[in-house]
């Protein structure tokens, strides 16, 4: 028997869709009503399905929620549909971009009565964590948005003044976000060494205009890895230099086979987001619960193929983060 799909049945399964992503205290109706900018009557009948979604509305709707359409009407496995978050200077600006990952978080963390978790399979560390410390994270936005053809920092070189308040403040909050939420990371021996190479590569290259910026960055580096080892220890996430902040528990595991590839899985109740960097700045995004489960059972083979360094297992991790250490130790006698 072939099952024909109504379109009130797409919109159904769309708004059941959106309403999932919603915080249980939240209206649905009232939500509509305020994104759509329409009343709450005119709400209550496009989620009963007697009026039909108009294209805009749908637009409006998926951008708000990452919520795609298109997994609706085409529903088979084989078929996935990513949402592209992008960086274009011009219509997607670096501090855009760093706003949606806040949204993202915040969205996530509007939840407090579901369980939750984020497992970040990484490639070199999660970048949340160098935001905790203002010169480390003014590089990395410096060094990014000049690998991204960001047309101010073309032709100048590093100088941490020339990175906006405004979007030190971003990456603060967005460390504040991820630290409050479960995690689970998926690290490997390269950790930092992509960093540490950035700093190579801009001292070799005359892009610091003070002597020893290389050796501050690097010195950062050693602060964030031994705060990384602590909250190992602990098991729990805390922020760097405030003592007693406590937030969501950690565990961190070391992988020595695979190299991450920025993989990102939002577990939320018994939903699934997944996001993917598939080239530097450039996110994909999709919930739909096939691939997500698919993300989750490859996350969880990796885990168990990797050696859990937080709260037990003290000698695998002293002697990663010795390793960590000599690493940082070698490239400050490169760059004196």
């Amino acid at each position: 028997m072939n099952t024909v799909t109504t379109k009130e049945s797409i919109q159904s399964t769309f708004l059941d869709q959106i309403k999932k992503n919603l915080p249980p205290n939240h209206s649905f109706a009232d939500e509509l009503a305020e994104l759509l900018t329409i009343s709450r009557d005119s709400a209550y009948r496009r989620i009963r399905g007697e009026t039909i979604l108009s294209l805009e509305e749908v637009s409006i709707l998926s951008r708000r929620f990452n919520v795609s359409v298109d997994a609706f009407l085409s529903p088979q496995n084989e078929t996935v549909s990513f949402q592209m978050r992008y960086f274009d200077e011009d219509r997607f600006s670096f501090e855009k971009w760093f706003r949606s990952i806040l949204g993202s978080l915040d969205t996530f963390t509007a939840f407090p009565e579901v369980n939750k978790e984020l497992i970040y399979n990484a490639k070199d560390l999660p970048i949340f964590h160098f935001f905790q410390f203002q010169r480390l994270a003014a590089f990395k936005m410096y060094f990014w948005m000049k690998s991204f053809g960001h047309s101010k920092f073309n032709t100048t070189k590093y100088n941490p003044e020339e990175i906006s308040k405004e979007l030190l403040e971003v990456g603060r909050k967005i460390w504040s976000r991820y630290a409050s939420i479960p995690s689970t990371e998926i690290i490997t021996k390269e950790m930092l060494n992509i960093t540490m190479r950035q700093v190579e590569y801009a001292h070799e290259c005359g892009m610091f205009v003070g002597k020893n910026d290389a050796k501050g960055l690097l010195e950062d580096c050693r602060l964030l890895a031994g705060h990384v080892k602590a909250q190992a220890v602990s098991g729990v996430k805390s922020t760097f230099g405030e003592e007693g902040s406590v937030g969501g528990k950690i565990e961190i595991y070391l992988n020595d086979l695979v190299i991450g590839d920025n993989t990102v899985l939002f577990k939320l109740g018994e939903k699934r987001i997944t996001f993917i960097s598939p080239n530097g700045f450039n996110v994909l995004t999709t919930s739909q619960e096939f691939f997500g489960r698919l993300t989750e059972a490859n996350m969880e083979n990796l885990k168990s193929k990797s050696v859990l360094i937080s709260a037990t297992a003290e000698k695998d991790r002293n002697v990663f983060f010795n390793y960590v250490e000599d690493r940082i130790a070698e490239m400050e006698a490169r760059v004196s």
